[in-house]
């Protein structure tokens, strides 16, 4: 394959240590600080900025407006400061205005919405998406084909096993009694969870692979594998597979769960 010298904006400011790869295009305004490292077929758009010890896989995508690597709080404070390394890996899209924070590490083909906000030390696995508006306020892990709606939050100390998926405006929380800052914890989801939209998950609650929590739930207790939960408090009403289509004759979560195995 041909290659080609990046295509930079004459009003582009690029640090002189940035190594840009080959067929990058780099649009107006668009700001790399000292470190960063774009990768071969990369695209930036109009009045992005790539912060120091930024790393963009192969043929990713940025948005207009978003920042990759916004520094932390202790640049303010700290003359020392380095700010840590952010990964996005090939394949990954990042639509306008997101921003990430330094610290993350993205896995293959990772996604955003719109305005979606990532704090520092959220680690996402391969072919996961996080939607418009989403926030995510740090110290989460998110394995692999896990995908985050609009208007999702997830607090600090959130677990995500591989195939979890959040609903519009679902939320996790991580203290017990807030304000307090003392032993903070979120939610473990397991593999294959769904959470429906409007659902609030307590701390430390663990939600059993394949479990399903209806729309509008309040989540104060573990949740059983394959379990169907609904109400506030939420309670056990069926096992997964006793939910019909109200469509077809056949369990509601059986084309469900095969398409998101598929993704």
């Amino acid at each position: 394959m041909r290659t080609k010298a990046p295509f930079k904006a004459a009003n582009a400011s690029i640090s002189e240590d940035a190594v840009i790869g080959n067929n990058v295009v780099i649009r107006d305004f668009v700001v790399i600080r000292s470190g960063a490292v774009i990768g071969d077929g990369v695209t930036i758009e109009t009045g992005a900025i790539i912060y120091e010890n930024a790393k963009i896989g192969a043929n990713s995508f940025i948005g207009a407006q978003c920042i990759i690597g916004e520094r932390l709080a202790a640049y303010l404070k700290d003359d020392a400061y380095e700010n840590p390394p952010v990964t996005l890996s090939a394949g990954s899209v990042v639509r306008s205005g997101t921003i990430i924070y330094a610290g993350c590490t993205f896995g293959e083909n990772f996604q955003t919405g719109n305005r979606a906000v990532i704090r520092e030390e959220s680690h996402f696995g391969k072919n996961c998406s996080f939607g418009t508006l989403s926030q995510s306020d740090g110290y989460i892990k998110v394995g692999d084909d896990c995908r985050f709606h609009n208007n999702v939050f997830i607090a600090t100390y959130t677990t995500c096993e591989n195939n979890v998926h959040f609903y519009p405006m679902s939320c996790t929380t991580d203290s017990l009694h807030p304000p307090c800052q003392k032993g903070r914890e979120g939610p473990y989801l397991e593999s294959g969870v769904i959470v429906g939209a409007r659902v609030l998950l307590l701390p430390r609650v663990r939600i059993g692979s394949g479990a399903i929590v209806a729309g509008g739930s309040v989540v104060s207790k573990n949740v059983e594998p394959n379990m169907v939960v609904q109400g506030v408090p939420a309670k056990p009403i069926k096992q997964k597979d006793e939910i019909r289509c109200h469509i077809e004759d056949r369990p509601a979560y059986d084309v469900a769960i095969e398409s998101l195995s598929k993704k």
